[in-house]
């Protein structure tokens, strides 16, 4: 079983004693025969309030359910692939993701610790089933073989998303973002880079833009190493401090990550801290502007510059 999660949990108590009068009196899932089922969207975003509805789609088809953070790159990545794969899917399976900073108590009903972790719930039983960032192809392949155990097992029902609410999921992707995702799936992060810094260069001021480079650049950096033993480093100088704190956002950290580099801002020369200086600048960026986390660091480090 992964480390990430704890055991199974059962979501029907789960609904009875978490959600207990949250839930919607009706439920908005409607069933007709054949076992064709009408949802307002193949993805959701899954909290309290809609868990009951969840669980009894789960008895008609498997549930995929993404634990991620906004200032986790490898989770945001993982959940643009499994997006483009609920949404190619003819309905075979529903994708449930979960915010795992705003939906504390539910990722902790999970035994979700960290995010870019992945579970199934089949008949209101919930399942590890991976953590980390993967390969779309092989997520493809991972996937298909999920539907098709479910179907053996009798969850062969079919998802129905209505004309409006299908219009309003349909991800609207330009060439040079598909070229871009194309690219990331390839594990060629730098071309992705590039393609994000020359669209940046044409529209200057996007911050969607310059959120999705800063993203690819972390996962670029941190793609390839050994979570576990890059967190276990004790940094001896700016540059290994510099390398821990992006692991340390590629897991959720971004406390950790920000704390970190603020130890080391008074011990750098002025090009150390110029270095420490625009890596802050990138990781603000990819965890948000708003997050308490970016607003304490960005207070501490004035502070420190002035």
């Amino acid at each position: 079983m992964n480390s990430a999660m704890r055991g199974g949990v059962d979501l029907s108590a789960l609904a009875n004693k978490v959600v207990k009068e949250k839930l919607a009196s009706t439920s908005t899932v409607q069933v007709d025969q054949g076992k064709r089922v009408k949802v307002p969207a193949l993805l959701i975003e899954l909290n309290e309030a809609n868990l009951k509805p969840v669980i009894e789609l789960s008895s008609i088809v498997p549930v995929v359910v993404s634990f991620y953070a906004q200032d986790s790159a490898d989770s945001l990545a993982l959940n643009s692939k499994l997006e483009k794969l609920a949404l190619s899917s003819e309905g075979k399976f529903l994708l449930a993701k979960v915010d795992i900073q705003a939906n504390a108590k539910l990722a902790e009903a999970f035994g979700v610790q960290i995010p870019a972790t992945v579970a199934v719930i089949l008949e209101g039983e919930p399942r590890p089933l991976f953590q980390g960032d993967q390969l779309e192809a092989s997520l493809a392949d991972f996937v298909g073989k999920l539907v098709e155990v479910a179907s053996s097992q009798g969850l062969n029902g079919t998802l129905e998303v209505d004309g409006e609410a299908k219009a309003e999921v349909e991800p609207q992707l330009s060439a040079s973002e598909q070229a871009a995702l194309d690219a990331m799936d390839k594990g060629d992060f730098g071309a992705a880079v590039k393609i994000y810094e020359e669209e940046l260069k044409q529209n200057p001021g996007n911050e969607l833009l310059a959120e999705r480079l800063a993203q690819v650049k972390l996962v670029e950096r941190t793609f390839n190493g050994d979570i576990e033993k890059e967190l276990q480093v004790d940094p001896a100088s700016v540059s290994e401090a510099m390398r821990k704190a992006d692991f340390h956002l590629a897991v959720g950290q971004s406390e950790e990550a920000f704390a970190l580099l603020l130890s080391w801002f008074d011990k750098g020369n002025p090009e150390e801290r110029k270095a420490l200086s625009s890596l802050f600048i990138e990781l603000f960026t990819v965890v948000g502007k708003s997050h308490p986390a970016v607003t304490e660091a960005r207070k501490l480090l004035a502070m420190k510059m002035f």
